[in-house]
């Protein structure tokens, strides 16, 4: 192994050690085998090892699937974690494509990682958004290097990683799949390939994509685009003419619209309060959500030194190694605006694109400015490593200590110790992640959920009723039109 090869594999088994150690400074508190941290939309599934084998090839391939190997509950906690060191990957995959050092490259690859959106969404849970998010960045860097390279290697890794994001979240794999067609159209005419090259590379790619995504292909087009047009259908129920029933579909795509006021997180994180839920100590206080409710679960800082790199990618613009610097700031523009959704008069001509107007919470295109703003600041880096020669472990610390400043507020621990009923049930159940009912009671009645019979102050936790081998629940309650259960934690 040469000099600089081996030097290569050092940095990035040290860069990995930090972002471990980022992790474990962050979710300390939740680090033990019987504590969790609260995601309510990423349910706790307990199964064996060789139940988690078979779903790996029965099922839609995915990220999440591999991470499910894992022991319960370290697969609960451990797929954010796993998604976001493959962000991270993400970032340094397409930084190295274009010629960036290995320094540079794992800067932005720290800086995309800890973004604050991808890297605080484990709080609402949204497990398949954080793993489509992963995934499907690293085909920025594949199709860059299919595209410099002409090698159908490329294109077909970019067709692979493409079908394993569509199987995780398809909404989010069509934001990100979006801004990867703007980054081909810019290296088309910036490279300018061979044309039969290139056709040649983006059938391998389809044809990749179409053998691997066969699965999650037939469920969005079955399953899931059913399920959002019966959500279209009851938001637009009560309508009694065709401009009530726009204006209703109008508002239920735009729900969870970025605020501009919300903006001023990038200077000061949690300055509107950080989340929702009735136990924080420090609430959100803006008005992200819908026309029902607010609700916020994360927060939209990027990072304090992603952003002063970007900027110092500029003072780099007319450099050779640079030149796609102006893509990356356009991209972060023009996504900061669709983010902003109904509060810009722009959105109304993207949500009436085919596929685009099923995408709900506009909010959602923020993560492409998290992760072009953190693609800015690697190509800023060089200006940091070279000309003050500060080491590149010492400015990716700096990163992840940002992050971990911005994501312990969002970190709330919850004891499973005591939790008798993840024993009990059969293999493959799905539990709600679980509360102590006074802060459930707190949830319900903020949500104004009615719940049947009265409870003590005990312990109870969330499931869909009825569980098999399980007594009748205790109450029950529903939401979107799921029958929950209340079963109580010490029998």
């Amino acid at each position: 192994m040469s000099d600089g090869r081996l030097r290569a594999w050092a940095l990035g088994a040290a860069m990995t050690a930090l972002y471990a150690l980022a992790v474990c400074v962050c979710f300390w508190r939740t680090l033990g085998a019987d504590v969790v941290f609260v995601a309510p939309d990423a349910p706790i599934a307990p199964m064996g090892f060789a139940e988690a084998l078979r779903a790996l090839f029965t099922t839609a391939p995915t990220l999440q699937n591999l991470v499910f190997l894992l022991p319960y509950p370290f697969a609960y906690e451990g797929t954010f974690w796993v998604d976001g060191y493959v962000m991270c990957l993400a970032g340094v995959f397409l930084l190295r494509g274009r010629g960036s050092s290995w320094g540079a490259a794992w800067v932005g690859g720290f800086c995309v990682a800890f973004a604050g959106y991808f890297a605080t969404l484990f709080c609402a849970g949204h497990r398949g958004v954080v793993d489509a998010l992963a995934v499907t960045c690293l085909v920025f860097g594949a199709v860059l290097r299919g595209v410099r390279t002409g090698r159908a290697r490329w294109w077909a890794l970019a067709g692979g990683f493409a079908a394993l994001g569509l199987a995780a979240q398809a909404d989010i794999w069509l934001i990100v799949l979006c801004g990867v067609a703007a980054y081909g159209l810019w290296l088309v005419c910036v490279e300018r390939p061979a044309w039969r090259r290139l056709a040649l590379g983006l059938a391998v790619a389809a044809g990749v994509f179409l053998v691997v995504g066969w699965p999650a292909l037939r469920h969005t087009f079955r399953d899931a685009q059913t399920t959002r047009a019966a959500q279209l259908t009851q938001a637009t129920a009560l309508a009694r003419t065709p401009a009530e029933e726009a204006e209703a579909r109008w508002r239920f795509v735009t729900d969870w619209s970025l605020p501009p006021e919300d903006l001023a997180e990038l200077a000061v994180p949690g300055i509107h309060g950080h989340t929702s839920y009735p136990f924080d100590p420090e609430p959100y206080t803006g008005r992200m959500g819908s026309a029902v409710q607010t609700l916020r679960q994360h927060t939209v800082h990027i990072g304090w030194p992603a952003m002063l790199l970007a900027l110092l990618a500029l003072s780099r613009r007319r450099e050779a190694d640079a030149r796609d610097l102006l893509f990356w700031l356009g991209l972060a523009a023009v996504t900061l605006v669709l983010a902003l959704g109904r509060h810009t008069p722009v959105y109304r001509l993207v949500a009436g694109l085919p596929f685009i107007d099923q995408i709900r919470a506009p909010v959602k295109w923020w993560h492409l400015t998290g992760f072009a703003v953190g693609i800015a600041a690697g190509l800023g880096a060089p200006v940091v490593l070279g000309r003050l020669r500060v080491p590149a472990v010492a400015l990716c610390a700096a990163v992840a200590a940002c992050g971990v400043l911005v994501v312990r507020p969002y970190v709330f621990p919850r004891d499973l110790s005591h939790n008798a009923l993840t024993v009990a049930l059969p293999p493959g159940a799905t539990v709600a992640n679980p509360l102590r009912w006074s802060e459930l009671d707190a949830i319900c009645a903020w949500q104004d959920i009615p719940v049947e019979g009265d409870l003590a102050k005990a312990d109870y936790v969330v499931a869909p009723a009825p569980q098999p081998r399980l007594p009748a629940p205790r109450a029950t309650l529903t939401v979107q039109g799921v029958t929950l259960g209340l079963y109580r934690l010490r029998p």
